[in-house]
């Protein structure tokens, strides 16, 4: 495996894989005529060049000098200038858009990205009776396409379950919505973490 370094001259993290390897002492970088802290936090480096912030659907927005950039796109240039492909967004781990700290920002594809994302009204789950596969399968007729076949008898149990790339990924059985949603929500994140492990194993080891 090669490991790749970015312009900090550090490798990445062999157990995250995707965060890279910091000391304590590294609090800042400089981009052009701003400085970016690790918390997050950006200031201007140039009194002439005044720095003017605002927040647009919970991101922050930053302008100078008649250009504008958000804090997050900046520092994933300069941690990741390498990574996988398809690995287009940076996802804010906790899911708070306003909070740039390097420690909760990793790339991931689109699809990674819409998993971590909370969304009211989710539930994670499916109830798996004879009357859903009615209903599912009379929604695929109207789109043409071919009807769902279950390898048994519907099990009649409510069915935790994620969506990757389009296909679901199912988590457990329950006999509740509520323990069914629960487990839906303790499982994404570490099946996003190993998803980004064998992305990023795969590209580090062919690079």
């Amino acid at each position: 495996m090669v490991l790749i370094k970015n312009s900090f001259g550090y490798v990445f993290d062999p157990e995250t894989m995707y965060q890279p390897q910091l000391p304590e002492e590294c609090e800042f970088y400089d981009s052009g005529n701003c400085r970016f802290y690790r918390d997050g936090r950006v200031d201007t480096l140039d009194e002439d060049w005044a720095l003017d912030s605002s927040t647009y659907k919970g991101w922050n927005n930053y302008s100078q000098g008649g250009g504008g950039f958000r804090a997050y796109v900046k520092t994933a240039k300069q941690f990741w200038p390498h990574r996988p492909k398809g690995f287009t967004a940076i996802d804010h781990i906790n899911r708070d858009r306003s909070d740039d700290s390097w420690e909760n920002l990793r790339p991931c594809s689109t699809s990674l990205n819409n998993l971590n994302q909370y969304r009211r009204g989710t539930k994670g789950y499916k109830y798996e009776t004879l009357e859903w596969l009615h209903k599912v399968n009379a929604c695929r007729a109207r789109g043409k396409k071919p009807p769902l076949y279950l390898p048994g008898p519907p099990r009649n149990k409510y069915i935790a379950v994620l969506t990757y790339q389009g296909n679901p990924v199912e988590l457990g059985e329950f006999d509740t919505p509520e323990e069914a949603t629960e487990c839906y929500v303790a499982a994404k994140e570490p099946f996003i973490q190993n998803e980004l492990r064998r992305v990023w194993t795969e590209f580090l080891s062919a690079s």
